[in-house]
């Protein structure tokens, strides 16, 4: 049984892409995982458990607006 606090707000799993749902692609930045991945946590779906993973140690910047 679980009695600490959650330390982070999971997402809704159907707003995954199905490559986030099978641990392929990272929940929070949509970059794929490779060998570097860390659980974020577990939901339910539907009756189903899905397992949520991360980049590992953290999410690299957005490339967005990068330089020129």
């Amino acid at each position: 049984m679980v009695t600490a606090p959650p330390t982070a707000i999971l997402t809704h799993v159907e707003r995954l892409t199905s490559r986030q749902q099978m641990a392929v692609d990272c929940v929070r930045c949509a970059r794929r995982l490779g060998m570097a991945g860390q659980v974020w946590g577990e939901v339910r779906h539907r009756g189903l458990l899905f397992r949520l993973w991360i980049c590992a140690p953290e999410c690299p910047p957005s490339l967005v607006g990068g330089v020129t």
